[in-house]
């Protein structure tokens, strides 16, 4: 019993170890800025956030209560939907609050 607890912890930091070292790359200053979050409203999960416009023309992230519906809106496919600026950011929940996440 106690290997198999030991094996099991041992696995759970390796993976802790290696999910910190490859979980994010550093942002290109180059991109641009990291648009910042619109809403105060407090979020517990990415979709709890959302694009504050439909179509990729979104410039910023928003708690989906403040966001427009899109759901009636036709796109003409040259940007990915539910994204921030054509596609190079998405809305994620980061600290409790909505963040863009920036290729």
């Amino acid at each position: 019993m106690r290997r198999t607890r030991f094996g099991r912890l041992a696995t759970l930091a390796l993976g802790v170890v290696l999910g910190f070292g490859v979980g994010c790359e550093p942002i290109d200053p180059e991109l641009g800025e990291i648009p910042i979050g619109l809403s105060d409203a407090i979020c517990y999960r990415d979709s709890d956030c959302a694009p504050n416009g439909c179509c990729g023309e979104a410039t910023n992230p928003t708690h989906v209560s403040e966001a427009p519906s899109c759901v009636n809106v036709r796109c003409d496919g040259t940007c990915t939907p539910n994204s921030i600026d054509c596609g190079r950011c998405i809305a994620v929940c980061r600290d409790s609050r909505c963040a863009a996440a920036c290729q």
